[in-house]
C-alpha cells in the first residue's frame, strides 16, 4: 500500500474517533497535512465519496443508532453530531433515510438502508446468506440471563472482551463447555447507553447440573448465516450483514432477539475455532 493510501487509512481512523467534534474542512486537511483542494481530490478518488458527504454520512450513523438504541433527545442528538441545530439535523436525516428522526425512531422494523459504514472498518467480502423458517418449540433452550451496556459508538464494535467473560461465567455454571452454546442477543434503549440482553443457554433436557431457566421461544423469519474461522473476524461479518445484505435483499429487522448457535475447537495450531450459525428475526422492507 502506497504512502497516500496510507494517509487516508489513518485519517479515516482519525476521523472515526473524532465525529461528535468540529470536523471543518480546514481542521481534517491540517490533520492530514495536505491542501484542502488536493485532500479532497484525494479522497474522492480513492473512496468514491466526498469529504463533507462521508462525515456527514457516518455521523448520520451513529446519529440513527442513536435514536434506535438510546433515550436521547432529538435535540441532544443533533448537537452530539455537530449539527447547527435540530432542524437542520432533521431536514438531513429525512433526505439521507427517507424518514423523519421521529419516525425512524418509533418504527416497529429497523430499517439498515443507506447506513455508510466506516470505511475503516474491516470489510470482509462476500458472505454468503439463506431465509429460513424456525417453528414454534423447534428450539427448546434452558440457560441464564445477561446484559452490559455500550456507548452508540462501540455499538458496531466487537463485544468479544465483554462476552467473554460472560461466557466463562456461564461455562463454570455448567461446570465446563458443553459441545453447543446458543445466545440470544437483543439491544434496547436504556437511558443514555444501550443496554445488550445477552442470554446463553443449553437445549433444554440437557444433562447439565446447573440452576437454569427456560429462555424465550424464538420463531418466524430469518436471515442466517454461517462462519468458521477466529472469533475475532466475526464482528466485521455481522456488521455488513445488518448494514449491507438486509437492505440488498429489501429485509429489515423485525423485533426479536438474533440467535447465534456456536461450538469451539483447537486448530491444528493449538488457536481457537469458532463454529456458528447467526439468525437475525427479518421482514420485508415493504
Amino acid at each position: 500500500m502506497g504512502t497516500q493510501e496510507n494517509h487516508i487509512r489513518d485519517l479515516l481512523v482519525w476521523i472515526e474517533d473524532n465525529l461528535t467534534n468540529p470536523l471543518s474542512l480546514d481542521i481534517v486537511s491540517a490533520k492530514s497535512g495536505y491542501s484542502k483542494w488536493y485532500l479532497q481530490r484525494l479522497f474522492k478518488k480513492q473512496t468514491g465519496l466526498s469529504l463533507a458527504s462521508y462525515i456527514r454520512a457516518r455521523r448520520l450513523y451513529l446519529a440513527a443508532f442513536a435514536l434506535r438504541f438510546t433515550r436521547k433527545s432529538i435535540l441532544d442528538i443533533s448537537v452530539e453530531y455537530q449539527f447547527d441545530n435540530q432542524q437542520t439535523f432533521s431536514r438531513c436525516f429525512k433526505k439521507h433515510f427517507a424518514e423523519s428522526p421521529s419516525v425512524y425512531r418509533h418504527a416497529r422494523k429497523q430499517d439498515f438502508s443507506h447506513l455508510v459504514r466506516s470505511l475503516s472498518a474491516g470489510q470482509p467480502g462476500d458472505i454468503k446468506v439463506d431465509r429460513v423458517t424456525v417453528d414454534k418449540g423447534q428450539y427448546l433452550l434452558s440457560g441464564k440471563n445477561y446484559a452490559y451496556h455500550l456507548d452508540i459508538e462501540h455499538l458496531d464494535k466487537s463485544h468479544l472482551h465483554l462476552r467473554s467473560g460472560i461466557k466463562e461465567n456461564f461455562y463454570k455454571l455448567l461446570g465446563g463447555r458443553p459441545p453447543l452454546i446458543y445466545a440470544l442477543t437483543h439491544f434496547r434503549p436504556d437511558g443514555q447507553r444501550v443496554r445488550v440482553d445477552y442470554s446463553l443457554g443449553v437445549e433444554a433436557g440437557c444433562s447439565v447440573d446447573a440452576d437454569l431457566e427456560p429462555l424465550p421461544d424464538i420463531h418466524g423469519d430469518f436471515c442466517r448465516f454461517c462462519y468458521s474461522g477466529k472469533p475475532v473476524a466475526l464482528n466485521d461479518h455481522v456488521v455488513q450483514i445488518y448494514t449491507q445484505i438486509l437492505p440488498e435483499l429489501g429485509l429489515a429487522r423485525r423485533e426479536g432477539p438474533d440467535l447465534t448457535m456456536f461450538s469451539y475447537s483447537l486448530n491444528e495450531r493449538e488457536e481457537l475455532h469458532l463454529e456458528l450459525q447467526h439468525l437475525v428475526p427479518v421482514i420485508p422492507l415493504g
